[in-house]
């Protein structure tokens, strides 16, 4: 009981906070920008001396240092064309090493315009074989991708190495806090919808359920992750017990 009031109490605190977050509706105004980090405050820097961002928005709060490469994903502004930044992933991350190949390999963040069975679309004309994708998540719209490609030289030849879900995060005992017909968000800023979302069978969440889930990075509305599976708090106990 004590925990279900900590999280209603902690919902209305963060309503608040999670007003005017970022909604996207034109995947072309996004852009994937590697760079160096150039400038670097308490909570804040740039990157190649024009590009601000904000040190929360750097994937898995990883520490960034002045010289770092990064790549970043960037929304640009139609009338004035200043840069915001969405994302930031430091390149130097061991997991998506790369490795020497032919052809230098490269890493970008697309955003997921819709998914199919078989392909994963970033632009109404460009997508990607669904096979190509590791995690064993399904992506929906919104789900922000780190791809590895690569670029034979003197030609518009671009190789797909690798494809995967920029981030993954395991969050215990957390409440839902909203729900709108088949959609959902819990804790204010994990967005879900029943349509994509894996659960045990016959679940089907609750307000203020209590609930472990497995998080994507993802660009919703007022929401930055989107939940791929839940699964009731209690019923895990009960399994571990």
């Amino acid at each position: 009981m004590q925990n279900i009031v900590r999280h209603i109490l902690t919902f209305f605190r963060k309503r608040t906070e999670s007003e005017g977050k970022l909604q996207i509706q034109d995947n072309s105004k996004l852009k994937s920008v590697q760079g160096i980090v150039t400038r670097l405050c308490t909570d804040y820097g740039w990157i190649n001396e024009s590009i601000f961002f904000n040190t929360d928005v750097v994937y898995g709060n990883v520490p960034v240092n002045v010289g770092m490469s990064v790549i970043a994903l960037v929304e640009e502004d139609q009338t004035t064309h200043a840069l915001k930044t969405i994302k930031v992933k430091a390149m130097s991350d061991p997991i998506y090493g790369i490795e020497p190949s032919e052809f230098d390999k490269r890493l970008c963040i697309k955003c997921v315009t819709y998914a199919t069975q078989d392909n994963i679309y970033i632009s109404k004309g460009t997508f990607f074989p669904m096979k190509l994708l590791s995690g064993g998540f399904l992506p929906f719209k919104g789900d922000l991708l780190l791809v590895e490609y690569s670029l034979k030289p003197g030609t518009s030849n671009i190789t797909i190495h690798s494809l995967s879900l920029l981030n993954t995060q395991t969050i215990d005992e957390v409440c839902v806090t909203s729900l709108d017909g088949r959609t959902g968000v819990v804790e204010t800023s994990i967005f879900f919808t029943l349509d994509s979302l894996q659960k045990p069978k016959g679940y089907i969440p609750e307000l203020y359920d209590i609930v472990n889930v497995v998080a994507v990075d993802s660009i919703q509305p007022h929401c930055s992750r989107r939940a791929v599976s839940m699964f009731p708090a209690e019923m895990c106990i009960g399994q571990a017990l």
